[in-house]
């Protein structure tokens, strides 16, 4: 079956991402609106004008107790396991950790990505994998390991 659009003759084919393109200027709200309706952080200060998710996981009270706990991160090598959308991450970034994020989740690590690229976290690296294997695997030393939210998600926790 072939499908007229605009005078072109196209084949139907399956809707990708790369079929579709922004018009509109360049925005921080182009990017997050990739996954519109999907994110579940909101965004903090100086994005706090770009609409993403309800929850302030990017300004967390359990990251910021946990810093304090840790007698700070600064230096600090990080291994964050599940790191969702990237707002611990942002976190312990801020606090002057170098982070290696660990995400499974393939949506979710896009939107990692697209947080570092706004944000600017260069000492940020956000691998897709489950992190089972890359622990039992990696040569790598982290000073802390930082997990939240992932135990529930495993199948032996």
């Amino acid at each position: 079956m072939v499908a007229l659009q605009g005078g072109v003759h196209r084949l139907p084919l399956p809707r990708r991402v790369l079929d579709e393109y922004v018009t509109s200027a360049p925005s921080p709200q182009n990017a997050v609106d990739l996954f519109a309706g999907e994110w579940s952080s909101q965004l903090p200060a100086p994005l706090q004008h770009v609409q993403a998710g309800p929850l302030p996981l990017f300004d967390d009270a359990r990251v910021t107790w946990a810093i304090e706990c840790f007698g700070g991160v600064a230096g600090s090598r990080v291994l964050e396991l599940g790191p969702l959308e990237g707002g611990h991450t942002y976190q312990l970034h801020a606090a002057g950790a170098d982070i290696v994020a660990v995400e499974a989740q393939g949506r979710a690590y896009l939107k990692c990505l697209i947080a570092k690229e706004l944000l600017g976290m260069p000492r940020a690296r956000f691998l897709l994998g489950d992190f089972t294997p890359y622990l039992r695997d990696t040569d790598e030393r982290f000073d802390i390991c930082f997990a939240s939210g992932v135990l529930y998600h495993m199948r032996n926790p």
